[in-house]
């Protein structure tokens, strides 16, 4: 008993699982954002790595004080936080493959979601398309120095504004400030001028009458307090959702974990992106009734402005390989496009019947992380 007491400090920062040995290790983990789902999903996140790894690794969040969204994939690059949640819409020539199958979640506006599953369905369809379909996606995140490990995924794409948006006329020539390409080309198609812009200039922008609305999750109302300046919603347009590569780890830092540890990281990444996108969905719906409580209005669609959106996006979505093709010449854009098509129509089939994120978490493992082989994922 007196030897075991004696133990050098280093061994007993060593835990035995399985017969292994795991050193204990602590990764930075910075978000961007300054509150709401992303926020909560990494709290999630940190107590399911601890879980999942039997507490030998453990995750130190950071909201915005480490990197802000627009440094967190050169952040994750160089290592000064060892995860982030990476916005490949900000880098359109880094991460092309990528984000040609995110403006896929354009074909969930083509139909009602009065469930606001939206976000769930893509959730999986994303992680399923980088992680088992593209090895092009894989392969721009190895050039950044970068890991996909799960998304996490906002409820629909609506309109906040300063001004009210309930028919074409209201929208022609209203300035747009958009986060991603697909909405840009929405906001052209439908009249309106897009702005693009990081999430952390917009409030300024509103207040200046730099543009008259934002294209965001309602969800995002609280968390980028955008009560200061939104007197109107329109919940029913444009559509689409955002995703983002919540949880993606440096390289390095991913070669230096043990085999048991990598399978504990991604079964907790299953788990936070399930939870969080969850989460999302339930902070739709709090911040749509917030927002009325303070006297906004949320308007009433003119159906020829929901007919004219639709149209816009139909005539859009074929277009997408193309645009790739060209721009960014991504090679096998057509196929990759239609592995896109098959996955979310799979994920739509997968989560209706599903009422409960636990359950949504257990589909993403067994239909995608099960199948990674962690002696060999992302050391390609």
């Amino acid at each position: 008993m007196k030897k075991w007491f004696k133990f050098p400090a280093t061994a007993l920062a060593m835990l035995l699982v399985g017969g292994t040995a795991l050193a204990q290790v602590t990764l930075k983990y910075s978000v961007g954002f300054p509150s709401g789902a992303p926020v909560e999903g990494a709290k999630i996140f940190a107590e399911a790595v601890k879980k999942n790894t039997n507490n030998s690794v453990n995750i130190r969040v950071f909201d915005t004080a480490l990197l802000s969204l627009t440094e967190m994939s050169g952040g994750v690059n160089k290592g000064i936080s060892e995860m982030g949640y990476v916005l490949t819409q900000y880098a359109p020539a880094e991460y092309a493959y990528i984000n040609m199958g995110s403006e896929l979640s354009m074909l969930l506006a083509q139909q009602p979601d009065p469930e606001v599953k939206g976000g769930l369905i893509f959730a999986g369809a994303f992680a399923e398309y980088v992680m088992l379909k593209c090895p092009e996606c894989r392969a721009e995140f190895a050039k950044q120095n970068q890991l996909f490990t799960a998304a996490t995924v906002s409820p629909p794409y609506t309109l906040q504004c300063t001004k009210p948006i309930r028919n074409l006329a209201d929208l022609k020539g209203a300035r747009m400030r958009v986060g991603g390409a697909a909405w840009a080309r929405w906001a052209r198609a439908v009249g309106a001028s897009p702005v693009t812009m990081p999430g952390n200039e917009m409030v300024e922008a509103l207040k200046q009458k730099v543009v008259d609305c934002t294209v965001l999750a309602t969800a995002e109302y609280s968390a980028w307090n955008m009560r200061e300046v939104i007197t109107d919603m329109n919940v029913d347009i444009p559509g689409g959702v955002f995703s983002g590569s919540s949880f993606n780890i440096n390289r390095d830092a991913w070669r230096k974990l043990t085999e048991a540890q990598r399978t504990g990281l991604l079964r907790a990444s299953a788990t936070a992106s399930a939870q969080s996108t969850w989460l999302y969905r339930s902070y739709s719906r709090r911040d749509a009734e917030a927002f009325a409580a303070r006297g906004g209005r949320i308007a009433k669609t003119d159906p020829e402005l929901l007919n004219a959106s639709r149209a816009a996006i139909q005539a859009d979505v074929p277009g997408i390989a193309a645009n790739y093709t060209k721009q960014y010449n991504a090679k096998g854009a057509d196929a990759l496009v239609g592995d896109m098509r098959g996955l979310v129509d799979k994920w739509t089939r997968l989560v209706g019947p599903v009422n409960d994120p636990d359950q949504i978490a257990e589909l993403f493992w067994r239909e995608i992380y099960s199948k990674i082989d962690v002696k060999t994922y992302g050391l390609e």
